[in-house]
């Protein structure tokens, strides 16, 4: 066993054990108590019809989702810093939650008050709207650069996420007060109530996209190479880049139609990740992931406790963590 296979066996044990630790955590707290010994006699069949609803529809099915979003967005982040060989790259600098918010802002605009939505619409409408926002950045971006270089993506991608973000401030002036609270609170981000279909959705994608994106990890490793070079390796720069991008996008966006806009797992978990085990993809989705769902289902938890009994919304706790952490890792750019 090598150095760094002994180096990520390691980070992997302690990071898996803090994801269990701060699961279990999350799933022991509400406003019903009950004591760790008894919550595992619930999780292994013993409860009652009530505590089994309390446990099982509504602690549990928040605690998986915070771990599969954490995950999924951190995923999605570890593309995007790999494709733009930018560690302040994530899911926000293709227009991937604005262009998700502004396509769910849509709908919810369209929907009458009194009428629900069926499961699959959100996902369908956010995935879509982060395409479309993704693929004119990308376009943007190939008639600046021959090569779709990372210089002329980024650039794109502020330019027509700034250009996406006024026009959902001109469409929340145009909702209605019930409407508003419900667009307000999803762009916040917000975990709670969601099911077990919004479990098995999510997980689908999350599992497959994640698999598919380590089986090219060896293609994924040659994109932070110089093009030069990528291309000299027989690496189609274009067909590569759009792929992957795709597939980050379809990733985070459906996780951001779940829970909302969270921002910064999927700028901050890759790039714990690269400074404990270094760039190779082998080593950095899996960590990646550990760390995503690690460090949502805690957020989760912490803003469960922190002002008990009432709650503060997950984005909130996510930015408190995450804006800190941005500006050092801006920081020692700059330094």
């Amino acid at each position: 066993m090598t150095l760094r296979q002994k180096q990520f066996a390691v980070y992997s044990t302690v990071f898996l054990a803090l994801l269990l630790l701060f699961f279990f955590l999350h799933v022991s707290t509400g406003f019903t108590y009950y004591s760790h010994s008894h919550l595992l006699a619930i999780l292994l069949g013993g409860g009652t019809a009530e505590e089994n609803t309390v446990v099982f529809d509504f602690r549990l099915v928040r605690a998986v989702l915070a771990v599969l979003i954490g995950m999924g967005l951190a995923l999605s982040g570890a593309v995007f810093q790999q494709l733009t060989r930018n560690e302040l790259a994530g899911p926000g600098l293709l227009g991937v939650n604005a262009g998700a918010g502004l396509g769910v802002m849509i709908l919810i605009f369209l929907t009458p008050v009194d009428q629900g939505l069926p499961i699959w619409s959100l996902p369908i409408v956010a995935v879509v709207g982060a395409l479309i926002a993704a693929g004119s950045i990308f376009a943007l971006a190939m008639r600046k650069n021959e090569a779709g270089g990372t210089y002329a993506l980024v650039l794109s991608g502020i330019t027509l996420t700034a250009g996406i973000h006024a026009l959902q401030t001109l469409l929340i002036v145009l909702l209605s007060p019930e409407k508003f609270n419900q667009v307000n609170t999803w762009i916040i981000g917000n975990i709670a109530g969601n099911t077990w279909a919004h479990v098995l959705i999510l997980g689908a994608v999350v599992i497959v996209l994640a698999l598919i994106l380590y089986a090219n990890r060896t293609t994924l490793n040659i994109l932070t190479l110089r093009d030069e070079t990528a291309i000299g390796l027989g690496v189609s720069l274009k067909r590569s880049r759009l792929g992957f991008l795709i597939l980050a996008v379809i990733l985070a966006a459906t996780c951001v139609s779940i829970g909302g806009s969270i921002g910064f797992i999927g700028l901050v978990a890759p790039h714990i990740a690269r400074r404990l085990i270094g760039a190779d993809c082998t080593y950095v989705l899996p960590l990646t992931a550990l760390i995503g769902g690690w460090l949502l289902v805690t957020a989760d938890w912490v803003g469960r406790v922190i002002i008990a009994p009432d709650e503060m919304l997950v984005g909130i706790v996510v930015a408190l963590i995450g804006a800190p952490y941005f500006l050092f890792i801006l920081a020692r750019k700059r330094g």
